[in-house]
């Protein structure tokens, strides 16, 4: 198996920001850099970002750009501590980018198929096995490109991967493997998957979701089974009141009451005294559960059970004070 350590590119020049380039931005500015949408650039950042801090780097976290996506990855960023410059969970226009404080580096995320930065160092970050957009963006950085690091590879090829990344002159840095938790949705996903409506709100709606579960038949079975697992959803039918209240005793993320139709008043009630999110559903419950079927292909990446899995993923995969190093001049 090919053993990605570190950096992988010993003769690696950051350029001078000199005349040459339009708008020169600080030297110690890190973009991260996509062909296409949800190919993990916030994960990376994040990872990034909490890498470098333990590694007694200062790190702020921007995000550039326009639409839902820049607007949701900004309110992430500042949710973060790591950042020793807290985010105003908005995004900044690109000729407005702070500049990094002395020991600092700014790690910069860009919308997917923005114009590079000029003079900035650069990542560009791939899903899976890279494409030929891929392979075009990282040609047009010449020296600025750091590197490129791979996410969401299934655990059969990483090797095949790592080889394609290495062939195309990508420069691979590390490869994030698979991960439930970073591909997980949060409750608010779910909800909006389902166009359910929301009987109670359990204010957690970034709580990621790992496990989905269908409630059984009967609930002295539901209760052991439901607490086998942290964070979970469970779906059951209006009509199953045991199963509910199971579901909020044992702490779900959210309840997903199948059926359209209102369950008993004291459902609600007990829900007032937890932190479960209570949905209701048009569908039964194996409609239900199919039309979650996409959600875990575009959760986008949000709180703290992410933000430790991207860091453990990348964490012995790079070197942070050494690419910070690089990234400072």
């Amino acid at each position: 198996m090919l053993k990605l350590t570190h950096c992988l590119i010993p003769s690696l020049r950051v350029p001078y920001q000199g005349a040459c380039y339009n708008s020169p931005v600080s030297m110690a500015t890190l973009q991260l850099l996509a062909s296409r949408p949800l190919s993990g650039k916030t994960t990376v950042a994040v990872a990034l970002g909490r890498g470098f801090a333990a590694a007694g780097v200062r790190v702020r976290l921007v995000r550039t750009g326009k639409g839902v996506a820049a607007i949701e990855d900004a309110a992430t960023f500042a949710e973060y501590p790591d950042a020793s410059g807290r985010s105003t969970g908005q995004p900044v226009p690109a000729d407005k980018l702070p500049a990094a404080a002395r020991g600092e580096v700014v790690i910069v995320e860009q919308d997917a198929g923005a114009e590079p930065l000029a003079g900035a160092p650069a990542i560009v970050v791939v899903r899976g096995a890279p494409t030929e957009a891929d392979g075009a963006l990282a040609a047009s950085l010449g020296d600025r490109l750091l590197g490129t690091i791979a996410t969401v590879v299934a655990p059969g090829a990483v090797d095949a991967v790592a080889r394609a990344l290495t062939d195309g002159g990508l420069r691979p840095l590390a490869l994030i493997p698979e991960d439930r938790v970073l591909a997980a949705p949060g409750v608010a996903e779910i909800r909006d998957a389902l166009g359910a409506r929301v009987l109670f709100e359990g204010d957690n709606e970034r709580e990621v979701v790992e496990d989905v579960l269908i409630a059984p038949v009967y609930a002295d079975p539901a209760r052991p089974h439901f607490r086998r697992f942290e964070s979970k959803a469970v779906l059951a039918p209006f009509n199953k009141t045991d199963l509910h209240l199971a579901a909020i005793e044992t702490q779900a993320a959210c309840l997903v009451i199948t059926g359209g139709r209102d369950p008993s008043p004291y459902v609600l009630d007990r829900a007032q005294h937890g932190t479960t999110t209570v949905l209701l559903a048009e569908q039964e419950t194996p409609e239900t559960l199919a039309s979650l079927s996409e959600v875990w292909l575009t959760s986008r990446f949000r709180g703290e059970r992410k933000a430790a899995a991207a860091y453990a993923a990348l964490q012995g995969r790079l070197d942070f004070a050494a690419l910070a190093k690089k990234i400072q001049g």
